[in-house]
């Protein structure tokens, strides 16, 4: 089965966000293998000369050693390319037909210095607590599968 991938810094920590991360986790069962892999974000020594480049470098290198070499990348960024949900429905489904997964790699507070990945991608220009990217990303997994599938769910 085709795995998608979650792979952030910090845990989450409020529960409106768990409880819809789950909600979309139990939906998604239906269409891929769907895992959440949160690991301990560096800390962040505020006023400390290159403290922020320092702890985005460091959320960097921790999510590349978590990334599998058979699976695409992708690295969420504010700058990265913007596309629609059918948009990225169409590259999710090539996806599925030509690798065994998809890494989604998202910062946490302080951000992630830029990564090697196969697709860099935008939610949008706002600008969004990390805890909350990881919640409309999960929802815009789900409603590509459901445009794969043809479900009514996207109408």
């Amino acid at each position: 089965m085709f795995t998608v991938r979650l792979l952030t810094v910090s845990p989450t920590r409020r529960p409106f966000i768990i409880e819809g991360i789950d909600f979309y986790r139990q939906r998604l069962k239906q269409f891929c293998r769907f895992e959440l892999n949160e690991s301990k974000e560096p800390p962040l020594h505020e006023g400390g000369r290159g403290a922020l480049a320092q702890a985005q470098s460091r959320a960097a290198e921790i999510l590349q050693s978590k990334q599998n070499p058979r699976h695409l990348s992708v690295q969420l960024d504010v700058k990265g390319q913007r596309l629609t949900s059918k948009q990225f429905a169409r590259w999710l489904d090539e996806a599925r037909h030509t690798r065994t997964g998809v890494d989604f790699l998202l910062g946490g507070a302080a951000g992630l210095a830029p990564l090697k990945t196969d697709l860099k991608l935008s939610l949008g220009s706002w600008t969004l607590p990390h805890e909350l990217a990881r919640l409309v990303l999960v929802e815009g997994i789900y409603r590509a599968f459901t445009i794969i599938h043809g479900h009514p769910y996207h109408k």
